[in-house]
C-alpha cells in the first residue's frame, strides 16, 4: 500500500473530528438528525480551514445507510456502510466533486443541469461539492442560477470558496451560508500533539508552538509542515532543528534581537541581526517573529491573566512576564507600528537587510513617555501652584522650585508615567529636566510679576508709558509673535487726567485691521504684562490715529467724499492705464498689506492689473 501522507491520513471523517469549527458542525448535526436538509449550501472561509472536508461529512451523513440500532436517528455517519465507504475513497458516483477552476465555462455547467435530473444510482441524495467556486465565469453562474434555485428533490448542491465576495448576490442568496474561520493556535497544537503520540513523533510544546505559528491558523498547512520535518529529521524533533529546517533563524539569536530592542542597545541589536544573517537566515520570518513576539509582550503588559491567550510554552512565558515589568503597552505598540511598516516595505521594495536595520534604529530609540491627558493635569497642577504663589507674595525661584516639587513626578505612581526605566532612575532624570524647565520660568515670571517689588515704570509719567510699552512689545515678542506682529508699530496716547485716574491705557493703531484682529482674551493679556511693569491692571484701548497728525489728535475713520473726477480717476477703466510701477507703489503703501508683508516676512514680486 502507498504511503498516505499526515493531512491524508488525519482527514476529519466525522463531524465530531472536525476540529474548531463548531458553529458549523453544530448546525449541520441539528438538520441532518431533523431531516431538515437545505438543497445549496455555500461554505466560504480561508484555505485549509475544512469546508471540502466537512461536505464530504455532510454527502455521507445524509447518505448512510447504517441506522442506529435504537431506531434513533443519527447526524455522524458511520463511517462502515457501502456508501459511507464509497464517499470517503471517492468513488460514490452520486457524490460528484467539480473543480471550478478547470470547468469555470458553460459547457460544464450546462452538463451539470442535465445529469441533476437523473435519480441516484444508489444513494438518497446525489450531491455535487463545486470547489473553487468564485472562478466559474458569469454565464456559468447564469447557467447555474435556476437549477440552483429549484434543483429537484434528491440534489444537493455544495459550493466552497475562499473568496466569497465574488460569488454573485444571486447565488448566494439561494444557499444556506457558513462562513469557516482560522483555527485558535491552542486548538492546532492539541490536534498535532494527538497525531505525534499516534504517529510516534517526539516534538516538545516549543517545537508544536512554533509549528502553529507557521501554520497561521490552517490545520492543513500544520499537518503539511509536520510531515515536511519528519521527512528531514525524522521523528526525534527538537526545536533547533525546526528553526534550521524552516529557515527561520537560530531562536536565541531571535530573543537577543528583540531583548536588544527592549533594553535600547542599538549595537546588540545590529550584531544580533548579522548573525542571524550568517546563518542563512529569512529576514522577512524573523521579522515575523518579532512582532509575533512583541504582539504576546503587549497582551501580557494590559493583564499578566492574558497569558492563556499566549500560544507558548511555559518557560517562554515566565521569562515573558519577567520582560513585561520593564515595558509599557505603548512603547510596545509604537515597535510593533514600525515592524509592521518595516514588513510591508521589505515585500514592496526588497532591500530586507537595510530596511530592518533602519527599522532596528528606531525601534532601540522608542521610549514610554508620558500620557497626554495625565500631563497636561500635572502641567496644569504646576500653572495653579504658581499662581497662588503669586497671590501670595512669594514667588521667590528656591521657595516655587520647592512647593512645585509637591506635584512633580516624583509624587505620582507608576500609572501616571510608563516607563521602562528603572523607578529610580525615571523620577531622578525626568524631574531634573522638569525641574530645569521650571526653574526658568518661575525665574521670569518672578521678574515681571512679584507684586511686592517696586513697579519699574508709573502709569501716571508719559515718558514711563512709552518706555513701558516698548518693554511690554519685547515680551509679547517672545510669548506671543503673532499678536507682536500686529502691534508692533503702534503707540501709547496721552491721556487726560480723568483717563489717568481710571487707569486707561490708550494705544494708537494706524491701521483699522489691527483693532479688528486682537479680541478680548489679548487685551487681557496685554494687562497682564502692563500690571507686571507698572503695578496696576489697566483697561486697554485700541484707537486708530493718522501718523501725520499729533498723538493727541484722534480720527474717527470714515471714507471722505469723492468728486466725480476723483471717482473717475480710480475708476476701473483707468486702472489698466497705471504703470507697474505705479501698481507697485499703491500696493507698498497700502497699510493692511504692507502689516501683512512685515508679519510673514514677505516682499511683492508682480502685479498683474484687472
Amino acid at each position: 500500500m502507498s504511503y498516505e501522507v499526515l493531512a491524508q491520513k488525519w482527514r476529519p471523517q466525522s463531524f465530531s473530528d472536525v476540529v474548531s469549527q463548531t458553529h458549523i458542525t453544530v448546525t449541520l448535526r441539528n438538520q441532518v438528525s431533523s431531516g431538515r436538509i437545505g438543497h445549496a449550501y455555500l461554505f466560504w472561509g480561508p484555505r485549509g480551514t475544512g469546508k471540502t472536508t466537512v461536505a464530504r461529512i455532510l454527502a455521507k451523513a445524509t447518505n448512510c445507510q447504517q441506522k442506529p440500532e435504537d431506531g434513533t436517528s443519527s447526524a455522524e455517519p458511520c463511517n462502515n456502510c457501502q456508501s459511507c465507504n464509497e464517499i470517503s475513497s471517492g468513488r460514490s458516483v452520486d457524490v460528484i466533486e467539480m473543480d471550478a477552476a478547470s470547468n469555470r465555462g458553460i459547457d460544464p455547467i450546462r452538463e451539470l443541469r442535465e445529469n441533476a435530473r437523473l435519480t441516484p444510482a444508489s444513494s438518497v441524495y446525489k450531491i455535487y461539492i463545486i470547489d473553487e467556486a468564485h472562478m466559474l465565469t458569469p454565464e456559468a453562474f447564469n447557467a447555474l442560477l435556476k437549477t440552483l434555485e429549484e434543483p429537484p428533490p434528491h440534489v444537493i448542491f455544495i459550493l466552497a470558496t475562499t473568496e466569497r465576495h465574488k460569488i454573485p448576490q444571486t447565488i448566494t442568496s439561494r444557499c444556506q451560508d457558513f462562513d469557516f474561520r482560522y483555527m485558535e493556535q491552542l486548538q492546532i497544537i492539541d490536534r498535532l500533539r494527538q497525531i505525534c503520540q499516534a504517529e510516534e513523533i517526539h516534538v516538545d510544546d516549543e517545537g508544536l508552538s512554533l509549528i502553529s505559528q507557521q501554520s497561521e491558523g490552517c490545520l492543513r498547512d500544520a499537518q503539511n509542515i509536520l510531515e515536511r520535518l519528519i521527512s528531514s529529521a525524522g521523528k526525534e524533533l527538537d526545536l533547533e532543528q525546526i528553526t534550521q529546517i524552516l529557515n527561520l533563524g537560530s531562536v536565541h539569536l531571535i530573543f537577543e534581537l528583540n531583548d536588544a530592542i527592549l533594553n535600547g542597545d542599538l549595537t546588540s541589536a545590529l550584531q544580533s541581526l548579522s548573525n542571524l544573517a550568517q546563518q542563512g537566515a529569512d529576514l522577512t520570518q524573523c521579522v515575523n517573529q518579532s512582532i509575533r513576539y512583541f504582539g504576546d509582550l503587549r497582551r501580557l503588559c494590559i493583564d499578566p491573566d492574558l497569558g492563556n491567550l499566549i500560544m507558548r510554552s511555559q518557560s517562554e512565558i515566565e521569562l515573558m512576564q519577567q520582560k513585561v515589568k520593564q515595558v509599557s503597552a505603548d512603547r510596545i505598540s509604537r515597535i510593533i507600528k514600525i515592524w509592521i511598516h518595516t514588513n510591508s516595505t521589505i515585500k514592496q521594495h526588497g532591500f530586507a537587510r537595510i530596511h530592518i536595520e533602519s527599522a532596528l534604529i528606531d525601534a532601540c530609540q522608542v521610549r514610554s513617555g508620558i500620557q497626554l491627558d495625565r500631563l497636561l493635569k500635572y502641567l496644569k497642577e504646576i500653572e495653579d501652584k504658581i499662581d497662588k504663589l503669586e497671590s501670595q507674595g512669594d514667588i521667590q525661584s528656591s521657595t516655587a522650585i520647592k512647593d512645585i516639587a509637591e506635584v512633580s513626578p516624583q509624587s505620582t505612581d507608576q500609572s501616571v508615567i510608563e516607563t521602562d526605566l528603572p523607578e529610580n532612575k525615571l523620577t531622578t532624570s525626568l524631574s531634573d529636566e522638569v525641574h530645569d524647565e521650571l526653574a526658568e520660568v518661575v525665574s521670569i515670571r518672578a521678574k515681571s510679576g512679584d507684586p511686592q517689588e517696586k513697579p519699574r515704570f508709573s502709569i501716571n509719567n508719559q515718558a514711563d508709558k512709552k518706555k513701558g510699552w516698548q518693554e511690554a512689545l519685547e515680551i509679547l515678542k517672545r510669548k506671543r509673535r503673532s499678536l507682536y506682529a500686529h502691534l508692533r508699530e503702534t503707540k501709547v496716547l496721552v491721556t487726560d487726567v480723568l483717563e489717568e485716574k481710571s487707569n486707561i491705557f490708550k494705544i494708537a493703531c494706524e491701521r483699522p485691521a489691527t483693532i479688528k484682529m486682537v479680541n478680548d482674551n489679548d487685551k487681557s493679556e496685554i494687562s497682564s504684562i502692563l500690571k507686571s511693569l507698572f503695578g496696576i491692571r489697566p483697561q486697554i484701548q485700541l484707537v486708530r490715529t493718522n501718523s501725520t497728525q499729533h498723538e493727541s489728535q484722534l480720527e474717527e475713520y470714515t471714507d471722505p467724499p469723492r468728486s466725480n473726477h476723483e471717482k473717475k480717476q480710480n475708476s476701473p477703466q483707468n486702472q489698466n492705464d497705471k504703470t507697474p510701477m505705479m501698481l507697485m507703489h499703491e500696493a507698498s503703501s497700502d497699510p493692511e498689506l504692507s502689516s501683512i508683508l512685515r508679519m510673514f516676512d514677505a516682499k511683492i514680486i508682480k502685479i498683474e492689473p484687472k
